[in-house]
């Protein structure tokens, strides 16, 4: 039997690497294969890293990276970095190329969000805990406290498909965002899914329909949304610390799953919509919606325009859809009331919160891990109900999502009857705390405009409501919710 000979350096890189560690080496050089060749020095004993990589050209070995990691890098992340410069770093970068703009590489980047700050140069790229800065062929990379956290330098150079690729990979290496979709994949019961890491937030990953062709007789995926709504109500059995999330497209249909860790803090994604025009010209404006988070502004040109601003993409069923256990609720007099749930109040526009919690051994069992909370609060999404009934029927229950100071309300509509089903048509609303406005969709049927105003404005009241009693120190909601879930009353702060 032929002994083993990898085409790729991977295997090769990581023996490097932990040699060079756990033998407290000053200089450690290895010949790769295909041509690749790794040199490692430490000056000083459990001090950074310092790595110089060279790929075969032509011209014999060229230098295609030069590499500094701090001393706390784990030894699985700077393999993975230095596997990742041998996929993606061209030996012999295209001269014209080889100093991108920031510009360039943000129109490029999938992974992250793309900043500039004022007064700084560069690009900025922020990965939920991990935070890249690319400036001129330099890229510097830190996860946590840039003074005792994993640290490191890269220096090219490379053109900007090269710098956007690398950027990404070294990202992901960082943070280990596989890993959850990894968890999440082996959970999944047989069917066609995808998994894949979440583009904005290592602790978060994505359930997608394997089906990459989209039907030409349903573009929007409705056929796929049953079966994505059906494993989002079965994940939560076998996966308790995941917070489940659907991703619903502008016309209604639930087009991904999104999974997140519960003891992370990871800003939710809302639908935004972008304008796509070219700034200062008479072309009428085009636009394009799609999700970002909600603490970040989606990428933009650079154009300094007003319209810059995100807004929330309001959506409205194009057609109805049957709803078995719906009913006719009169408009009457009734006022929307919070159902029992786990929430007490915190700090912001959203009155309604969360634990953030995080997970260690369990003391008392040391093979289990337990649930404490960290002394954070996050805005966490609730759902109301009338206040008429107890259990209220499934078509007037109202999911309220936090994005800023501003709210989405997602509800279904009473549109009719039809034999034995009631119809129902499914919409968002968008609740402005700060200016006390409740904002229609665009495309809202004129039948059902009075409806959703009436009840637009009864959710406001709530939420105005709860933020009454939070201000008069109520540490949880008592007065907002429903009297057949009422205690005793919360001791007020002092």
């Amino acid at each position: 039997m032929s002994e083993f000979e990898p085409a790729s350096p991977t295997y090769a890189i990581s023996d490097t690497v932990v040699e060079h560690t756990l033998r407290g080496r000053d200089r450690t050089s290895a010949d790769l294969p295909g041509g690749y060749r790794l040199t490692l020095r430490t000056r000083e004993l459990h001090g950074p890293v310092r790595a110089a990589l060279a790929a075969p050209s032509p011209t014999g070995l060229a230098r295609i990276c030069i590499a500094r990691f701090s001393p706390v890098t784990p030894m699985p992340a700077m393999a993975r970095v230095l596997d990742a410069v041998t996929r993606y770093a061209p030996a012999l970068p295209d001269a014209r190329n080889a100093h991108p703009s920031p510009q360039a590489v943000a129109r490029l980047l999938i992974t992250g969000t793309s900043f500039h700050r004022p007064g700084e140069p560069g690009l900025f790229v922020r990965f939920g805990p991990a935070e890249a800065w690319l400036n001129g062929k330099r890229l510097n990379v830190t996860l946590g406290s840039p003074a005792s956290g994993v640290s490191l330098i890269l220096e090219g150079p490379w053109d900007a498909p090269s710098t956007a690729r690398l950027t990404a990979a070294v990202l992901g290496a960082l943070t280990g965002a596989e890993q959850l979709a990894g968890e999440v994949a082996a959970l999944l019961p047989l069917g066609p899914w995808w998994v894949v890491s979440d583009q904005y937030h290592p602790n978060a990953a994505l359930i997608l329909h394997s089906s990459r062709r989209p039907d030409p007789e349903d573009p929007l995926g409705r056929r796929f949304s049953p079966a994505l709504r059906d494993v989002r109500n079965d994940l939560p059995g076998v996966r308790s610390d995941g917070d489940f999330r659907e991703r619903v497209s502008i016309e209604g249909s639930a087009v991904a799953l999104r999974i997140t860790r519960q003891e992370r803090a990871v800003a939710r994604l809302v639908r935004t919509r972008v304008s796509t025009s070219v700034p200062g010209t008479d072309k009428v404006e085009d636009t394009r919606t799609t999700f970002a988070p909600a603490n970040t502004a989606p990428n933009r040109p650079q154009s300094g325009s007003s319209h810059d601003a995100s807004q929330l993409a309001l959506c409205v069923a194009c057609e109805d859809e049957p709803y078995r256990y719906g009913v006719k609720l009169d408009l009457g007099e009734w006022g929307y009331v919070l159902d029992a749930q786990s929430v007490l109040y915190g700090p912001g526009w959203f009155p309604f919160h969360q634990h953030v919690t995080r997970r260690e051994k369990d003391p008392a069992y040391p093979l289990n891990d337990r649930e404490v909370p960290s002394g954070r609060t996050t805005p966490a999404t609730v759902r109301i109900s009338p206040d008429i009934e107890n259990f209220s029927w499934g078509n007037e229950y109202v999911q309220l999502t936090p994005v800023d100071h501003r709210v989405e309300a997602r509800l279904r509509l009473y549109v009719g009857q039809r034999q034995a089903s009631t119809l129902v048509r499914t919409a968002t609303l968008e609740i402005d705390l700060r200016a006390r406005r409740v904002t229609l969709p665009a495309r809202l049927p004129v039948a059902l405009r009075h409806q959703t105003e009436t009840k637009g404005r009864r959710i406001l009241d709530l939420l105005l409501a709860a933020r009454r009693e939070r201000r008069g120190g109520a540490p949880e909601p008592w007065s907002v919710l429903a009297p057949w879930c009422r205690g005793d009353p919360p001791r007020t702060g002092t």
